[in-house]
């Protein structure tokens, strides 16, 4: 039995946004996806995105469609979005994303990673970069991940 697709859209942990691809995307979902993505845009506030394409990946239409709707909205993206960062565990999608920003650069800084985690550490560090502290340190509680060292802690445990 084939997977069920969805693109799954979380904006709960905003200015967090995280959307995951499950199964093979249809037209229909993926226009919804770019409506919401073009509704983010539209409210003016610094943002910053997690793709996770660990278990569905756009096909190489609605990847352009992808790169038409960027190129559109490039001003809006390069104001408002503070990066992507895509998790993907396929070696092939991986080189297609490098192949594909190859030749048109995404207009915003970008991580690819194998795992959330990764992702998600990337993804507070630029929020912290944009002097959105209070918001890295709830994902970082969210993620359960531990605050990084300053530079005036000992990382060693004392005896």
């Amino acid at each position: 039995m084939p997977t069920a697709s969805s693109i799954r859209i979380d904006d709960s942990l905003w200015p967090l946004r995280v959307v995951r691809f499950v199964g093979a995307t249809t037209p229909e979902q993926f226009d919804h996806y770019l409506e919401g993505a073009a509704a983010c845009l539209r409210r003016g506030e610094k943002f910053i995105s997690i793709l996770d394409l660990t278990r569905g990946v756009p096909t190489p239409e609605l990847r352009q469609r992808q790169a038409e709707w960027i190129q559109k909205h490039d001003a809006l993206l390069r104001e408002c979005q503070l990066g992507v960062a895509f998790v993907i565990i396929s070696p092939l999608m991986r080189l297609a994303l490098s192949a594909i920003f190859y030749f048109k650069a995404m207009p915003v800084p970008y991580v690819v990673t194998a795992q959330l985690s990764e992702a998600a550490l990337w993804a507070i560090s630029r929020l912290e970069a944009e002097g959105l502290v209070r918001e890295a340190e709830r994902l970082r509680h969210h993620f359960g991940l531990t605050t990084p060292l300053s530079v005036d802690q000992d990382p060693a445990p004392h005896a």
